[in-house]
C-alpha cells in the first residue's frame, strides 16, 4: 500500500509535471495576443517561483493572479522592447542577405550587438519581474545591472531561450521534433531552469 500513497515520490513527480504542461499550455494561450506577451512571461515565472517554494495553491490559480496582477503595467514596458526587437530581427535577416562588402559586414556586428544586448534585457525584465518594482528607465538599468553582474547566468538562459530559434534553423526536421514538446511543456521547462538560476543569483530578493 505504501507505493500507492500520494506521498510518494512518483506521484509527487507526475502532480509537478502536470503543473508544469498547464503553465506551458497558460503561457502560449496568454501569448497569442502580442501586446500580452510579456505578462504572459511574468505569470509562468511567477508560478514557477511558487511552485518551487511550495506557497501556489493550484498552477492556474497562480498564473491568473500574476498575469492579472502584472497586465496593466507590462503592456507598454513589453511593447517597448518587441518594437526594437523586432526591428532588429528584420535588419539582422536584411544584412544576411545583402551583399558582402564592409559596409554591411561593420552593420551586421553592430545590429548583432544589439541583438545580444537586447536579449540580455529581456532575460531578466519580464522573467524577474523587475518592471513591477521600477518604472520603465529604472527597470531597464536594473535587468542590464543584473544582466552583467550575473554574465555567465544570463548566456546560459540566453542560449536556453534561443532553442526553439536554433530548432527552427535546423531544417524542417528538428522544427517538426521538437515543436510539440514545446506546445506541451517546452517553454515552462525553460523558464523552469531560468527560475532555478536566477534564485542562484537571489535576484528575487532585490525586486
Amino acid at each position: 500500500m505504501k507505493k500507492l500513497s500520494i506521498d510518494n515520490p512518483f506521484f509527487g513527480f507526475m502532480d509537478r509535471l502536470g503543473d508544469i504542461v498547464i503553465l506551458n499550455i497558460l503561457f502560449l494561450i496568454c501569448s497569442v495576443p502580442i501586446i500580452t506577451m510579456g505578462a504572459s512571461v511574468s505569470a509562468m515565472y511567477q508560478a514557477l517561483r511558487e511552485m518551487e517554494e511550495d506557497t501556489y495553491i493550484s498552477a492556474f490559480k497562480s498564473f491568473k493572479a500574476a498575469f492579472m496582477s502584472s497586465l496593466k503595467k507590462s503592456i507598454p514596458v513589453w511593447l517597448l522592447c518587441f518594437i526594437p526587437g523586432a526591428v532588429l530581427v528584420f535588419d539582422i535577416m536584411f544584412v544576411t542577405r545583402a551583399e558582402s562588402s564592409m559596409f554591411w559586414h561593420i552593420t551586421g556586428m553592430v545590429t548583432g550587438c544589439l541583438m545580444f544586448l537586447w536579449l540580455m534585457l529581456v532575460c531578466w525584465l519580464f522573467p524577474a519581474a523587475v518592471f513591477k518594482s521600477f518604472n520603465i528607465k529604472e527597470a531597464v538599468n536594473r535587468s542590464m545591472f543584473l544582466a552583467v553582474r550575473n554574465l555567465p547566468y544570463t548566456l546560459l538562459m540566453i542560449l536556453l531561450n534561443l532553442l526553439p530559434v536554433v530548432f527552427l534553423f535546423l531544417g524542417d526536421y528538428y522544427t517538426a521534433l521538437m515543436a510539440p514538446v514545446y506546445f506541451v511543456m517546452g517553454f515552462s521547462i525553460t523558464a523552469l531552469v531560468n527560475t532555478k538560476l536566477m534564485e542562484r543569483c537571489k535576484c528575487w530578493q532585490n525586486n
